[in-house]
């Protein structure tokens, strides 16, 4: 019932009772008051210090009206107006001190002003209040205060039914147009983050995340996945890639790390079993003591039991910090050091994690295959690790332009090349090298010998018909040979010597930059066939240096359109004077093709010196 409605049913008995005389005077004076105080709270101004309304207090025309026909539950206030711009129900504190805000605040059954509430509001100019420091001056915020006492769940739930045409909720940033959403949650379909922001590194982009995530589902990724940090690693139970390569190592530019692939994998060892008798647990790091040294490694896999559901599980050993502790990884509340009475609690070690891998070696460049690391390579393998070895490998076939297998170089595996059938089949059928037995007749290769006898001295044996030393014995001994006849070289004659039909050698020589090197031993008559192309120079090699002896040689020239002489001469590459006729240098002859003869005779003096003379023979 409307006030109005109340008034003229006052009104209505006012009359009632004037007509039947029931009221004096003054009762009228009071009446009167009352219905104009009254009459102004029905008015659409006015001021009040305090209203009491026992039941539903309606704001606006019809409000009432709006209240029965939308059946409203239990409805406090009803307010309802119409204007073609948005309504309000407008609240302002007009304060701008520090702890100054305006809110709106539900409680709950048990809510009181510290607690059981949901506040929604917004801060003054000023805030700064130190019990709320998540806003700051001019922020607006929804807070979700469970009652005391941890009974109340304490949730904040924002949700759309599913009466609607979408039931979307949509989030907005940085403007209120259409487009300035940024994130969707659409019903049963998805949640939809679209913000033009690329990522370029682990805080960059348009959704950042410090802590972990976790999915469940599969996931999609258009653009490039990159992991950075140190220790990164990803985890998955099957793995599957469409592109073609694998590539590992990106800006590699040092050749610092070893690229590879690595697995881990267990093998069985001797089990050893301790009992626990002190367990502690802090920051997630479990810690337990063994009554005894327990002899456990780094990498064992450690069953943990009979000491509470904490501690008891499975676990890969952390740390050994002494002989009677282990560590391992326990995400759970913190435990204080507490002693297990009678040392009840078990550890059992039966297998140890380790590692294998292919890799390439940053060190040395080789690629290699390792088994049974007990370390976890991260950027590097140890191979000098105790225990690691090199892993077997089995495949159809290998090509390899360089291999060594054990003990047997490559050069030794390519001694195999040409064999045609089993080594040891063809080595059983032939003669062994220490004291062989042939029978028949023996023939032996050209190349054939026979301790220091080679297959040439051997062969001279062909054609002998009786006994070599026989003939030998019947020859001139050697000691008269020598003081008969002439030494085959180096022979020295005194008196009359006849020659005849004598040939003598002609040594070609090439010169390097206009210089010629003439060997004694080689010849002393020496031709030059490419036209020299500047002044030579002559050095004439392992000249004999007996004292008191000349000698002399002859260098055929021939010249080019300009000719040149030899104007340096040297003996053992020590420069000597040329001592032509009369002092005078030759002209050589400056006409292609054309030979000119150079003879240069070499004196070893008494003194040990040497004295060269020069002569030519030109343009012949």
């Amino acid at each position: 019932m409307t006030l109005a409605t109340e008034i003229g049913l006052v009104k209505t008995e006012i009359a009632s009772s004037l007509a039947a005389s029931l009221y004096t005077a003054k009762d009228l004076v009071y009446v009167a008051k009352a219905i104009e105080a009254l009459a102004n709270a029905e008015t659409t101004t006015g001021s009040f210090q305090t209203i009491n309304v026992s039941s539903i207090l309606y704001v606006g025309p019809a409000a009432q009206t709006f209240q029965t026909a939308a059946a409203l539950t239990n409805p406090v206030i009803v307010a309802q107006t119409s204007a073609n711009d948005y309504a309000q129900i407008a609240f302002k504190n007009t304060s701008s001190n520090s702890n100054a805000s305006t809110d709106f605040i539900a409680y709950s059954n048990n809510g009181t002003d510290s607690d059981g509430y949901i506040d929604m509001g917004i801060t003054s100019s000023s805030f700064s209040d130190p019990d709320f420091t998540i806003t700051g001056p001019g922020d607006g915020y929804i807070f979700m205060v469970g009652a005391a006492g941890g009974s109340d769940k304490g949730n904040l739930v924002l949700a759309t039914s599913d009466s609607g045409s979408q039931n979307k909720i949509i989030f907005a940033a940085g403007g209120l147009a259409s487009d300035d959403s940024q994130m969707v949650i659409t019903p049963n379909q998805n949640v939809h983050i679209e913000i033009p922001t690329a990522s370029t590194s682990p805080t960059t982009g348009a959704l950042t995340i410090v802590g972990g995530v976790g999915i469940a589902g599969d996931i999609n990724i258009a653009g490039n996945v990159t992991f950075g940090g140190t220790g990164t690693t990803l985890e998955t139970s099957t793995l599957a890639v469409s592109d073609p390569l694998i590539f590992v190592g990106n800006d590699n530019i040092t050749d610092a790390v070893d690229l590879g692939l690595i697995a881990e994998y267990a093998t069985t060892v001797s089990t050893i079993t301790k009992a626990v008798s002190n367990k502690a647990l802090t920051s997630n790091v479990a810690t337990l003591t063994t009554s005894t040294t327990h002899g456990f490694a780094v990498n064992d896999i450690v069953v943990v039991s009979t000491i509470d559901a904490t501690f008891n599980g499975t676990y890969v050993i952390a740390s050994v910090p002494t002989t009677t502790t282990f560590t391992y990884s326990k995400v759970a509340t913190n435990v204080a050091s507490t002693a297990i009475a009678g040392a009840t609690g078990s550890a059992v070690v039966s297998i140890k994690r380790k590692y294998a891998g292919a890799v390439r070696d940053a060190s040395d460049g080789v690629f290699k295959v390792f088994k049974d690391a007990t370390t976890k390579p991260s950027g590097t393998v140890n191979f000098s690790e105790s225990g690691l070895a090199f892993a077997d490998m089995r495949m159809a076939g290998l090509t390899a332009s360089s291999a060594a297998i054990g003990s047997v170089t490559n050069t030794e595996i390519g001694y195999l090349s040409g064999v045609t059938s089993s080594i040891q089949t063809q080595i059983s059928t032939k003669a062994a090298l220490a004291g062989p037995t042939f029978t028949g007749t023996v023939v032996l290769p050209a190349t054939t010998s026979i301790g220091d006898v080679d297959g040439t001295e051997l062969g001279y044996v062909n054609g002998v018909s009786s006994n070599i030393q026989t003939q030998l014995d019947a020859k001139l001994a050697s000691a008269t040979a020598s003081t008969t006849y002439a030494a085959l070289s180096g022979a020295s004659f005194t008196g009359a010597v006849q020659l005849e039909e004598v040939a003598e050698k002609v040594v070609d020589i090439t010169l390097a930059t206009n210089v010629g090197t003439l060997d004694w031993t080689a010849g002393n008559i020496f031709y030059i066939a490419s036209a020299p192309t500047g002044a030579m120079t002559f050095n004439v090699t392992n000249v004999p240096t007996t004292v008191s002896k000349i000698m002399t040689i002859n260098v055929f020239v021939t010249q080019g359109s300009t000719g040149y002489i030899p104007s340096t001469f040297q003996i053992g590459g020590v420069g000597q004077t040329i001592r032509w006729p009369s002092g005078s240098a030759p002209t050589p002859t400056s006409s292609v093709g054309k030979i000119d003869i150079f003879s240069f005779t070499m004196q070893r003096t008494s003194g040990g010196a040497w004295l060269v003379y020069g002569a030519s023979s030109l343009n012949f």
